[in-house]
């Protein structure tokens, strides 16, 4: 039966896709939800056939257009008791209409319809060459078709898996109409049963499946059996665990929903990073009707300090000791808070190999905790397993709230074990168990049954094998630490008799109801305070605003600055643009610019508060002196003020300056300036520590913190890990099971870290502790600072996060102005001697022109110096400061320029004017094209979020006369720049390139001082014929120089190849001229800096020109004697002239008499 609400689907539609009458057909929505905050309707479709996407685009598009106010819909489809039952007949794009389609029936992707069993994975190799078919089945986790020379005729090659087991799969695909079918009913992610020959493949060297037919499989999955009251799973790890958890929290969570269970607690090891996700999708199943508890805890690592303090009271945590595994879990926010503080001492004051919990600290912060005796590792089972007394255990037990057993699978390990003699049978791990049971009892305590899973499923038991393999620990050989249903702990605890519902379910039910509702961090927005900040942020851009402007402020100057101000105020972001005014200020005044990053330079308000010097207003002329304000009228000529041509004031006759970047303030903070803003700022590398340091005089020492990372393993890491692991265990893997194993192994906590730039403030009247724990990067004891211990995306929409990187630029133009003694801000970056080296070598005056290789002038300019961009300069020859940005916009994007704008610049369908590069070039274009506001900033936030767009979109688009082409581009996007980013770093480029042709040898100086490790002294020394052979030797075969270092040494020798090459000359290092870190300009020359040297370290450097400041040298021997120099140093600087005129030793011979 076909049950679609009227409007959004005829019968006849459905029947023509399904190519079967309607009366055969099921198509029924039967749960609908609504996520509220990305305002995505998702829909459970009850079905008995393949929904075709073209199926599916319609009902979503008229639900979209129905429902008016909802931005996406997601379809989940249930398959009912008939699905492929009939054999419809499918059309088929692009197939001869006289031929029919290949059908798809019962599920049949490419071939027939499989019968036969499954073969296990084990056995394929066994019967590999063998002729024989088999069918195995698996989830699809690569796949790629190839056409081949013969026409009509594919190559599909599959990556398929089950669990840890892998195959390949190689399907040959014979017409169009099988490829149109493959493509499109087979992606990754789906479950196949494929069934073929197994033959050994020379090219990928593994045994392949060669299938001649394909099917839909179903997915398995684990499904609870009981139909009773639930268990709840009080000991599960995540992948937080460091280097020991694998289960993915949204996945965990989302499995014990499935399974009924009303709760389910979050136990990590030593941390709690976990906390935002699982509380996130406790949020979204809520929605969804799947209502699940999250129990926030961890297990610890108790530490009995009863006699490990000194007479100072402090605690030496080497002193070896047994720690014990401990369970918290928090009741309510007070324990909660506890709880962040429990982490965050451990880490910072207690941490020795491990986050150390000593039981004095415990006892200080155990108000709304939970407190269980976890694992076989915990005080209890070992008190139990060493045979203390009856009192001893009584006394020991009576500590937790409650004591937990686990199944026996997990301690199979003490069986045989030499240090436990007495264990030596499952019977025996039996009654260890039966004697915590007993404990309990006599204390009046429950007893729980838990799983301490560390992985989903007992299949994924290798990934964990896999991993503490390569930290320290052998094989373990186990695989019992998995995810468990209530039926399963049922049957696994079944010894206990009568009690086994008591312990599995009522128990832990009951520890479940002992804690409160709560979420991790606070939902509301938590941003500190500066007293006057609205007023001091309004006051600033009005004042800014008449000084650039004039008073009265015309109309168009104060509507935006009143728009965005009124936004920015009201959704209290003014402390955040008055931090950022403050910072930026105090940067400028020390005589360091500030190059602003992401979106904020659309803000008029940010550019007028001195923040960003990007003017995002529309191309405009404005007199500095009687402020005469002439917008263009050729928004579709020019996008930017800096290239329209220049003008005299009618009025005044002075000349006018220009400006605006023509960039809509929705960019930044929403249509509706609502939007979560984010300043990020570029400091000199330098200058960052001050930068950060000013932000505790503005906010309070104790309220700022770096903002937290966490490093997981990498893909390619667990690549290593997983071959390792075959050389150490003699075990042999297909290189399709490497592949899905070291898929297992990634993204499990490695380390932690912290964000290069990034602050985050909590309000003075906040503890750091109501939204997260905090540690040491790394647990490095010794380190400055102090981090967030949750990521700080989990929080940086709680609380204020600046941004405050180091930036090379900066620094430049800083050293650039100490040399030149030139105003950075006073350059005309209009100057079109400047703009030509952007498309030629002219401006450069290269000496010897015929025999210069170069053809671009833009060696060493930031976003222009690399050969991605110099191909772009090729490709549109650029004249303008508008095409520039265009060009980083492309630099910086996905699928901008490759595949996109580079195809449609060169066959002349557009011209760079016309490209999309930037996100905001969209609403731009769409504007100008006649569409409204509102549904062109709907359109890009569509575009540049990767939304399919929607068919109003597309109609809006049509209507206003938008080219194919250009909607075909939008489609294809998959990451836009901002244009205020682009802007602002090309504002900064233009500088650097200004001084490159108005200065040349000081342009390399600021240039090399930044690229220091990579100079070679011999080479620059040698001249071009030396850089040339350095260039040449990069491209050898027998050079066994990284490709990762070739390509930073490569961009160096062609800076120096190109300054030679103007005439610029350097001079060796010498004492009491040379810096010590940084090339200066010395009698013309460009002069090497000591610590440009090879081996010659900054401080090493820094304390030969101190020690020579405060005598001249003697002797070689002085020189070692008063610097940090080594022998190798002195020389390697001896080979440069450096000591040329100093004896070894100051001594003299009786004979020099």
């Amino acid at each position: 039966m076909i049950d679609i609400p009227d409007g959004i689907m005829m019968p006849e539609e459905v029947s023509a896709s399904a190519g079967r009458p309607a009366e055969e057909l099921t198509l029924s929505f039967k749960h609908i939800s609504l996520d509220r905050e990305g305002l995505v309707l998702e829909l459970d479709v009850l079905t008995n056939f393949d929904v075709r996407p073209q199926l599916e685009h319609k009902m979503k598009d008229r639900l979209i257009k129905t429902l008016g106010n909802i931005t996406d819909v997601k379809f989940s489809y249930f398959y009912d008791e008939s699905y492929g039952a009939c054999k419809p007949c499918l059309a088929v794009s692009g197939a001869n209409p006289t031929e029919k389609a290949k059908p798809v029936s019962d599920g049949v992707i490419l071939g027939k319809r499989i019968t036969m069993a499954e073969t296990s994975y084990e056995n394929l190799a066994e019967i590999s060459g063998a002729r024989t078919k088999v069918a195995i089945s698996g989830d699809v986790f690569e796949m790629e078709i190839k056409e081949t020379r013969k026409k009509n005729f594919w190559v599909m090659t599959l990556r398929i898996n089950k669990g840890p087991r892998a195959a390949a799969v190689k399907a040959f695909i014979k017409s169009k109409q099988e490829y149109e079918t493959v493509n499109e009913s087979l992606s990754a992610g789906d479950t196949i049963i494929v069934q073929g020959d197994i033959r050994y493949d020379d090219y990928i060297h593994e045994n392949v499946m060669i299938a001649n037919s394909i099917n839909r499989g179903i997915k398995s999955k684990r499904v609870e059996t009981y139909d009773g009251d639930k268990r709840v799973e009080l000991h599960a790890h995540t992948r937080m665990s460091e280097n020991d958890g694998f289960n993915d929290v949204d996945e965990m969570v989302k499995q014990a929903a499935d399974w009924g269970q009303p709760a389910i607690a979050i136990t990590d090891h030593g941390v709690v990073q976990s906390f935002p996700d699982a509380a996130n999708t406790a949020k979204k199943l809520a929605k969804k009707g799947k209502k699940i508890k999250i129990l926030y805890g961890m297990e610890g690592y108790l530490y009995p300090d009863d006699d490990a303090y000194d007479e100072n009271g402090n605690i030496n945590l080497s002193k070896k000791r047994n720690t014990y595994h401990i369970i918290l879990i928090a009741k309510n926010l007070t324990g909660l808070k506890n709880l962040y503080k429990i982490v965050s001492y451990t880490h910072i004051d207690y941490f020795y190999r491990r986050p150390q919990l000593p039981r004095r600290v415990l006892d200080k912060y155990k108000d709304g905790l939970i407190i269980g005796s976890a694992c076989e590792a915990g005080e209890v089972f070992q008190a139990v397993l060493k045979g203390a007394s009856d009192d001893e255990l009584l006394r020991i037990a009576s500590y937790y709230d409650y004591l937990e057993i686990q199944p026996l699978g997990n301690n199979f390990f003490l069986i045989n074990s030499d240090r436990y003699p007495n264990v030596t049978s499952k019977q025996d791990l039996i009654d260890l168990n039966m004697k915590i049971v007993e404990l309990a009892d006599k204390l009046g305590k429950p007893v729980v049954a838990t799983t301490d899973s560390h992985y989903p499923d007992k299949e994924s038991a290798i990934y964990r094998n896999i991993v503490m393999s390569r930290v320290g620990f052998g094989d373990t050989n186990s695989n019992s630490l998995y995810l468990r249903t209530t039926a399963e702990m049922l049957k696994e605890f079944d010894y206990l008799g009568e009690r086994t519902k008591e312990i599995v379910i009522d128990n832990t039910n009951l520890i479940a109801a002992m804690t409160e509702e709560f979420q991790p961090v606070p939902d509301e927005k938590c941003p500190p305070s500066i007293d006057g900040a609205d007023e001091t942020l309004r006051s600033t851009c009005y004042a800014n605003a008449r000084r650039i402007y004039g008073e009265p402020l015309p109309e168009e100057i104060r509507e935006r600055l009143d728009t965005e101000l009124n936004s920015i105020i009201s959704n209290g972001y003014a402390v955040m643009y008055v931090a950022a005014q403050l910072l930026v200020e105090k940067s400028n005044k020390d005589g360091y610019l500030v190059g602003s990053r992401g979106s904020v330079g659309s803000s008029f308000a940010a550019t007028m508060a001195g923040i960003t010097e990007v003017n995002p207003l529309e191309p405009h002329y404005i007199c500095p002196k009687c402020h005469k304000l002439e917008f263009t009228k050729k928004l579709d000529v020019y996008d930017t003020g800096f290239d329209m041509p220049d003008k005299v004031c009618v009025r005044c006759g002075t000349p006018m300056d220009k400006n605006g970047l023509n960039i809509p303030f929705a960019t930044f903070l929403g249509f509706n300036g609502d939007k979560e803003p984010d300043i990020d700022l570029n400091f000199a590398g330098e200058y960052q520590p001050i930068a950060h340091k000013f932000v505790g005089e503005i906010f309070g020492e104790k309220n700022i913190f770096k903002a937290g990372t966490v490093a997981t393993i990498a893909e390619k890491t667990a690549f290593g890990y997983v071959k390792k692991y075959e050389e150490d265990t003699g075990k042999t893997f297909s290189s399709s099971e490497e592949l899905i194993l070291a898929n297992g192994c990634t993204g499990t906590k490695r380390t932690t870290g912290q964000h290069p730039g990034g602050i985050i403030v909590v309000p003075a009247d906040r503890e750091i502790f109501e939204f997260c724990p905090v540690q040491k990067p790394a647990n490095n004891r010794d380190a400055e600072f102090i981090t967030t211990h949750f990521d700080y995306h989990k929080i940086d929409k709680n609380l204020l996060k600046l941004d405050i990187l180091g930036h090379d630029v900066p620094q430049m133009i800083r050293h650039l102005q100490d040399m030149t003694g030139v105003d950075p801000l006073k350059i005309d970056i209009a100057d079109k001697k400047t703009l030509s080296i952007f498309t030629s070598i002219d401006a450069l005056n290269i000496l010897d022109p015929d025999e210069y290789e170069f053809k671009h002038g833009t060696y060493g300019i930031p976003e222009f110096g690399t050969n991605f961009t110099r191909g772009m300069l090729d490709a549109i020859q650029p004249k303008t400061i508008s095409a520039l940005i265009k060009i980083s916009g492309f630099s910086h994007g996905t699928d901008v320029w490759t595949n996109n704008a580079e195809d449609l610049i060169k066959s002349g369908v557009a011209t760079i004017e016309e490209l999309i590069s930037c996100r905001d070039d969209i609403m731009n274009y769409l504007i100008i094209k006649g569409v409204d506001k509102s549904n062109a900033f709907r359109i890009m936030e569509d575009v540049r979020k990767n939304r399919e767009l929607k068919q109003d979109e597309l109609d809006i688009m049509k209507k206003h006369g938008v080219p194919d082409w250009y909607v075909e581009s939008c489609r294809t996007l998959k990451y836009l720049f901002p244009r205020a980013h682009a802007a602002a770093y090309v504002i900064m480029a233009l500088r650097m390139a200004w001084f490159k042709v108005y200065y040349p040898s000081a342009f390399y100086c600021a240039w090399l001082s930044t690229k220091i490790d990579n100079f070679d002294v011999n080479v620059a020394g040698g001249g071009i014929n030396a850089v040339k052979s350095a260039m040449n030797a990069l491209n050898s075969d027998d050079d066994d120089t990284s490709s990762a270092k070739k390509k930073e040494l490569k961009v160096v020798y062609e800076v120096i190849y190109e300054l030679l090459s103007r005439g610029c000359e350097f001079s060796m290092p010498e004492l009491g001229v040379s810096d010590p870190c940084m090339f200066n300009v010395v009698d013309d020359r460009i002069n090497i800096p000591f610590m440009a040297v090879t081996g010659v370290g900054r401080s090493a450097a820094i304390s030969l020109a101190e020690a020579y400041k405060d005598a001249p040298f003697l002797s070689i021997d002085e020189v070692q004697r008063k610097t940090k120099l080594s022998s190798s140093n002195i020389e390697d600087l001896k080979a440069c002239g450096v000591f040329d005129d100093l004896p070894d030793s100051a001594q003299v011979s009786i004979f020099d008499m």
